[in-house]
């Protein structure tokens, strides 16, 4: 009897273990923690920022170089602003904009600022998860500037090849969220969820986010991962039937026990 318990207490570790139970990324950031007014320094926190640089804007076409990465500042100063802590309509929020001290605004090329979080994936890291945040508009878009959201997996050696990317627009405001599923083949991929956006000449740029997290899913079956807001099972639902048969296994096992006895 006490292998057989063995055994099942075994077979039950295993199906936790290779759930997406023991998914390890859970980030949240409502951004009150940070300095404001801004101080010139690093934001903290993991956030990270990169540029871009691409000919003819706004359709960007060939490419031109990059620079980063870098920590992400709290700086609204020239040159290398492209972030800081503000006041919006939530208390503290992080605002994105362009980088207004590239030698490619008055050039007429495409500058692009991404600010994010990084994670280098592990086999644990498996499940539906949720990139959400809310958008707050301080005023429009310049004529052809984007500004989105984003999950990107990027493969970490030569070629530094993107191998998936999901956006969604922030030029309106409002909560928004995108979803993305990671099973153990992506594993060693670099995983990047965050905020961008694309401009020149000076344009005006900002958005607001706040409270963004980036984590599992946790309730029951949802729509579509690639339509939105969609949820799932904690486990999978393989994984919780051959839990409830394992457990009815070692209660059935007692109860004989105790009836031999």
């Amino acid at each position: 009897m006490k292998r057989s318990v063995r055994y099942v207490l075994t077979l039950l570790a295993t199906v936790l273990m290779s759930s997406s139970a023991l998914a390890t990324i859970d980030f949240s950031d409502d951004f009150e923690s940070y300095t404001y007014p801004p101080d010139g320094g690093a934001i903290g926190g993991g956030w990270t920022w990169f540029l871009n640089a691409y000919p003819n804007f706004p359709v960007c076409d060939g490419y031109i170089g990059n620079y980063g990465p870098n920590p992400a500042p709290n700086d609204n100063s020239d040159p290398y602003g492209v972030s800081n802590i503000v006041i919006g309509d939530t208390n503290q929020a992080l605002n994105v904009f362009t980088d207004y001290g590239s030698p490619d605004q008055p050039l007429g090329n495409c500058v692009e600022v991404n600010v994010f979080q990084e994670r280098l994936l592990t086999s644990s890291d498996t499940g539906l998860y949720t990139f959400r945040f809310d958008t707050q508009v301080p005023g429009p878009l310049g004529e052809g500037v984007q500004a989105y959201a984003f999950i990107k997996l990027i493969n970490p050696d030569p070629p530094y090849n993107t191998v998936e990317f999901l956006k969604a627009e922030t030029i309106e405001g409002g909560t928004k969220s995108i979803n993305i599923t990671l099973d153990s083949a992506d594993a060693g991929l670099l995983l990047q969820w965050g905020f961008a956006n694309v401009a020149s000449n000076y344009l005006p740029s900002s958005r607001y986010y706040d409270n963004v997290s980036f984590a599992i899913e946790d309730s029951g079956p949802g729509p579509d991962p690639e339509d939105g807001d969609a949820i799932g099972l904690p486990i999978p639902f393989w994984a919780f039937i051959a839990l409830v048969g394992l457990l009815a296994f070692v209660g059935g096992s007692k109860l004989r026990s105790r009836r031999e006895q």
